[in-house]
């Protein structure tokens, strides 16, 4: 569904640096515009990042958010029934059981799966069982959020259910524009619905959950930000605080190798037959999403994940050519290119992801419009460190093409013409094409960020009653796919809540 209308379909600001080879050297920034979000058109992968991350976090606003007590908080919403990690009592331990939320996985694999493991065990990865196992890393299989071979999501586990509550009305195809604030409380929302306009007032407090460039909008326009852009924009300044700022984003770089037609095992008539398996009782490949990824550290010592690199296969004459244009947004010679080498061979795609930038970006609004998209800009390798193993990370993406079963399928390298690379051989090839490719992993945190804008309980600094709860409270990004870190947010936001409540006497203690 990206792309469509249930997509914001964001797109950042050309910076005339980065991502040059994208169309308007623009990167897509995909985000759900539907009731559970971004977790509504994610791939579903179940991802925590690791114990660094949070420890990172927990330095910055206490020990509340550190991994052990953000462990119980995954585990809370979590129905684990992977049978490749319940049938291991320690990797079990890990994990919850009584969450409303299934994480599934299953012991069957596909054929192409088994032979990238095998590639990536022939390139000295280990071969782990549970990809958010925190005392390991090498390559695997993730879990993932389904249920009966269908997303299972916080709309369709929790929300849904949550709906026949009494306290409970979700007012659809309503879009927010203003933070109301008096005397530094926020009391209420403004609200476009059907072309009016109306004025929704808050007994307690408002919670924020639009996403990390929603969020940042929204309190740009309500006059909470940076007092610079906020007078610039002719803005009264409600609050200055630096909402918009620390934007960033796992970076991505696609890598493509082409294969003669069968290295997958990807027949059209298998596919076809796996639909119809699908729509009869849920069985079949297409129960599954993305299965495989394999993580690099360059400090073994510290036992965390700096790159990521997740392949796929896509079968030959598979109309490739408007995806690449459209969700990936590449300039048309590059999805020529793949789209003239997939009429015959199929192609492997190998994603391979800076999972820890110290570039940062910003959001700014583009004018006082409240429907107008935000200005992003991604701030892609602004800071220079984050290219520093980019090409090592590649060339261990494109050595796949070397081991036995690839090399025996005459895997080779696709390149490009990329023309400002053209110039360059060995290491600074391979940075520049990391600059002139990258695009982002949609995984965008940080423009209100704890400690900054938002307390450790995730109270905007300064504004009473006024709360936010999604990807742009993270002061840094985790080392992973962010959906079930946001989900765990949401979790200590409603405990934060509810104990503040209790003090006051709102709440029944019990």
């Amino acid at each position: 569904m990206k792309r469509s209308y249930y997509d914001w379909n964001f797109t950042t600001t050309n910076d005339y640096y980065s991502s040059q080879s994208l169309q308007d050297g623009s990167q897509r920034q995909p985000r759900g515009k539907m009731l559970g979000g971004s977790g509504s058109i994610n791939d579903m992968i179940y991802s925590r990042g690791f114990p660094a991350d949070y420890d990172d976090w927990a330095s910055i606003v206490g020990e509340g958010w550190n991994w052990d007590n953000v462990l119980s908080y995954f585990k809370k919403t979590e129905y684990l029934t992977d049978e490749r990690i319940t049938i291991n009592p320690d990797l079990a331990s890990l994990h919850g059981f009584d969450g409303e939320i299934e994480v599934s996985g299953s012991t069957d694999s596909t054929f192409a799966t088994d032979k990238f493991l095998e590639a990536f065990k022939e390139l000295n990865f280990n071969i782990v069982q549970d990809m958010t196992n925190p005392n390991t890393i090498g390559a695997g299989r993730f879990s993932h959020t389904i249920k009966d071979g269908k997303r299972h999501s916080s709309l369709t586990a929790l929300l849904n259910k949550a709906s026949e509550r009494n306290n409970l009305f979700v007012l659809k195809e309503a879009h927010v524009v203003k933070i109301l604030v008096e005397n530094e409380t926020a009391y209420g929302v403004k609200v476009l619905l059907e072309g009016d306009e109306f004025i929704f007032y808050a007994d307690k407090e408002i919670i924020m959950t639009a996403g990390t460039f929603n969020t940042a909008k929204l309190l740009l326009l309500s006059g909470i930000g940076p007092k610079e852009h906020l007078e610039e924009m002719g803005i009264s300044v409600v609050k200055d605080l630096p909402v918009g700022e620390n934007l960033h984003d796992h970076v991505m770089v696609l890598t493509y190798l082409a294969a003669d037609n069968g290295t997958c095992d990807l027949d059209k008539n298998n596919v076809h037959m796996d639909t119809i398996r699908y729509l009869y009782d849920r069985s079949g490949s297409l129960v599954r999403t993305s299965d495989l990824g394999a993580y690099i550290s360059y400090n073994e010592a510290a036992n965390v994940p700096d790159f990521a690199i997740y392949p796929t296969c896509i079968y030959a004459n598979s109309d490739f050519y408007v995806a690449c244009l459209e969700i990936l947004g590449f300039k048309a010679s590059i999805c020529e290119k793949i789209d003239s080498l997939n009429k015959d061979l199929e192609i492997l795609s190998l994603a391979v992801v800076n999972l820890k930038p110290k570039s940062r970006g910003r959001v700014r609004l583009q004018s006082l419009d409240p429907l107008d998209p935000p200005l992003i800009y991604s701030g892609t390798f602004n800071d220079g460190s984050d290219l520093d193993y980019y090409p090592g990370a590649i060339e261990t993406a494109r050595s796949i093409a070397s081991t036995s079963y690839f090399n025996s399928k005459n895997a080779f390298v696709v390149e490009f013409d990329i023309e400002q690379c053209n110039d360059f051989i060995d290491r600074e090839y391979l940075e520049c094409l990391a600059k002139a490719t990258a695009m982002s992993a949609w995984h965008a945190v940080g423009t209100a960020a704890m400690g900054t804008v938002v307390d450790s309980e995730l109270r905007v600094k300064g504004i009473n009653g006024l709360r936010v709860a999604d990807a742009s409270v993270m002061p840094n990004v985790v080392r992973g796919n962010t959906n079930s870190p946001v989900v765990m947010i949401a979790e200590k936001a409603a405990d934060y809540i509810k104990d503040y409540y209790k003090t006051l006497g709102y709440l029944n203690k019990n």
